[in-house]
């Protein structure tokens, strides 16, 4: 387990898990297909692109697991616990402010039970939405909300 198959696993999940396809694109009218995997700011996305999701690995560090009080890093042993975050960012297009504030409210709830349902994306011990930050119509009518995603997991040493 590491932080490529954490992302590659959510990236997954964004266009595949059904319930929370199906109530995304209730919300804002369109089926997100495209995730992409890079910093690209999000002004300079093709407004051909949209919807989409853009992923970047976020912060990581490593963590106390289980009931040990200890920081994650051990040496000479045979696994490290890391805690890492990943962005995901949600672009789409609506002209309504009022509507665009109504649907930005409503993402937490649909990632919170995306996560909820799938709580080990890529066999991390435990994911959830961390944190959440709307862009408040700053690109209007491009609409930005972006998610963090916070996991919790081992890497293993190998020979």
């Amino acid at each position: 387990m590491g932080v490529k198959t954490f992302t590659d696993a959510l990236r997954v999940l964004l266009t595949t898990e059904q319930p929370f396809v199906a109530e995304l694109e209730a919300l804002i009218g369109t089926t997100v297909v495209t995730v992409l995997k890079a910093n690209t700011p999000w002004a300079q996305i093709a407004a051909s692109q949209l919807p989409c999701f853009v992923i970047e690995q976020g912060d990581g560090q490593t963590s106390p697991h289980g009931n040990s009080d200890a920081s994650g890093l051990t040496i000479g042993q045979t696994s490290q616990a890391f805690a890492s975050d990943l962005d995901v960012c949600v672009l789409w297009n609506e002209p309504s402010r009022e509507a665009a504030a109504d649907q930005r409210a409503q993402l937490p709830d649909l990632f919170a039970q995306l996560m909820m349902r799938n709580p080990q994306p890529g066999d991390v011990d435990g994911a959830w939405l961390q944190q959440w930050v709307p862009d408040q119509g700053v690109l209007h009518p491009r609409q930005c909300w972006m998610a963090r995603i916070h996991a919790e997991y081992m890497i293993e040493r190998t020979p």
